[in-house]
């Protein structure tokens, strides 16, 4: 099977060794975004997932693709309680992002992403 490996250093740069996204077949996987190097990585959770979600919505766009294409998602959090604090906001993003053609989601709690700022990361599935 051919594999395209690939970088988007314009939309969400990769500070280590490592691919943003691979594309196998029909199968497009995006490595976990943040809001890092963004003016949202300071903000709050909700502020983070919007920013994550526009990158991961803008790779797409470059790919000719859109979030309806998105299959599932596996979504990091430093504090599962400010995610469920922030629950409608969060809501309101999936709406706005998804159109009601929702992936399938696992929200897991970790101790820490790369950074001490970052709260949330966010992994990419999609069918092409």
């Amino acid at each position: 099977m051919k594999k395209e490996y690939k970088q988007y250093p314009d939309i969400s740069p990769v500070p280590a060794l490592y691919s943003r996204a691979v594309k196998a077949g029909d199968l497009f996987f995006i490595a976990g975004c943040t809001a890092g190097g963004s003016d949202a990585e300071q903000g709050s959770l909700p502020d983070q997932l919007r920013e994550a979600l526009r990158r991961i919505k803008a790779i797409l766009e470059v790919e000719g693709q859109a979030m309806n294409d998105v299959v599932k998602l596996t979504t990091f959090v430093t504090d599962v309680n400010e995610w469920v604090e922030n629950r409608a906001a969060n809501n309101a993003m999936f709406e706005e992002m998804f159109d009601g053609n929702y992936p399938t989601n696992t929200l897991i709690g970790c101790a820490a992403l790369v950074r001490p700022s970052l709260k949330i990361e966010i992994e990419t599935t999609c069918v092409f």
